[in-house]
């Protein structure tokens, strides 16, 4: 997912309208991004992984721009750990 927001220009006066836009446009594309991989992003949540009886708190990253070839295979980052999408048992948004 790219968020490059482009080049801006501060010596213009402005309204908030652009800023307020490039938010909108944001929230729409993590509501997307979330609705397709099934994930929340950008939120306090607490998960299991597959295989362990530890669950980790924290706010989940991606650990890549390039999207995988397989929804499955998407690389996530919580602090210093990375998993993908397909080695989460449980979530919850704290």
């Amino acid at each position: 997912m790219d968020f490059n927001q482009g080049e801006l220009d501060f010596n213009q006066p402005s309204d908030g309208t652009g800023y307020r836009k490039w938010q909108e446009e944001l929230d729409r594309r993590k509501k997307e991004f979330e609705s397709r991989y099934g994930i929340i992003l950008g939120s306090r949540v607490r998960l299991t992984l597959i295989g362990e009886d530890t669950p980790l708190e924290g706010i989940i990253t991606l650990a890549s721009q390039k999207p995988p070839k397989n929804r499955a295979a998407l690389p996530l980052r919580l602090a210093h750990r990375e998993f993908t999408l397909a080695q989460i048992e449980s979530i919850l948004r704290l």
